[in-house]
């Protein structure tokens, strides 16, 4: 499985990305979607091709997508974790 990391901008606010999710949950071979702020996380097949994916999904017609990483994963619970862990804001006071 593939962990895809996309960055997203869409037409007008930033709040408008969120809709990108649908337009990639209509692929069959995607078994999860994340959206994120301006970022799009995507749990794949193996075999998938990314670029492929995005044209047979539309979005791209609607938004601008570059894609900023594609990692190996054993299962989705794995790359949902590692998308939790990224989403994760850590924040350091002085003195702390």
């Amino acid at each position: 499985m593939k962990l895809v990391t996309l960055r997203v901008s869409g037409i007008g606010c930033a709040s408008c990305v969120a809709p990108v999710k649908e337009h990639f949950l209509r692929i069959p071979s995607v078994q999860a979607v994340h959206v994120l702020g301006s970022r799009v996380y995507l749990i794949l097949g193996d075999n998938d091709n990314v670029q492929r994916l995005i044209l047979d999904s539309g979005a791209a017609e609607y938004y601008s997508i570059k894609i900023e990483g594609i990692e190996e994963v054993s299962s989705i619970q794995e790359g949902l974790e590692r998308i939790r862990r990224s989403d994760r804001l850590v924040l350091s006071l002085p003195g702390s």
